[in-house]
């Protein structure tokens, strides 16, 4: 009795048992793609940074704020330089050129970014020059992300006070 029971009994076709091989291989292979590529990370995260502390030109018309550190280099296009002169602030947009634009279309110095390595990002070394500043003043200088998609924040400020002129 025990020989027919066995007998009987029909397992999976070798070709559902195929298939389901296949289709279990590919879900583990795209699950690891998803894994391995960081998809569904945040890859808009603020880097972190620090600015060393504004240096005076040798002609005393220009300070120059340089980036000391940043955790990762961004598109000049996702940052923002604001500049506050005792109280009133100025947000500029970095462009390729090296130039930076007021949002507002208002600026009272003029203020330049120097891309040290050329790659259109804001990296380690490079600096920002405010030209003419406004003596007996305190300025306060921050680079800030700012993504088209996502939220950003600030990376670094400093502040610094322009001397009475002699």
């Amino acid at each position: 009795m025990m020989k027919k029971m066995w007998k009987n009994r029909s397992g999976v076709s070798p070709v559902i048992a195929t298939i389901l091989m296949v289709a279990i291989t590919v879900v583990l292979a795209a699950v690891l793609y998803v894994m391995v590529m960081g998809f569904g990370g945040n890859p808009a995260s603020t880097p972190t940074g620090q600015f060393k502390a504004a240096e005076r030109s040798s002609d005393g018309e220009s300070y120059r704020i340089q980036v000391l550190s940043i955790s990762e280099a961004k598109s000049v296009s996702e940052m923002r330089f604001t500049v506050d002169i005792s109280g009133t602030s100025t947000v500029y947009t970095i462009g390729e050129t090296g130039t930076l634009t007021s949002l507002a279309g208002v600026a009272s110095t003029t203020m330049s970014f120097t891309d040290l390595n050329g790659d259109k990002k804001v990296s380690t070394g490079d600096y920002f020059t405010i030209t003419e500043p406004t003596a007996e003043k305190t300025y306060t200088v921050a680079l800030s992300f700012a993504p088209s998609s996502g939220t950003g924040g600030v990376v670094c400020d400093t502040s610094f006070t322009v001397p009475k002129a002699a």
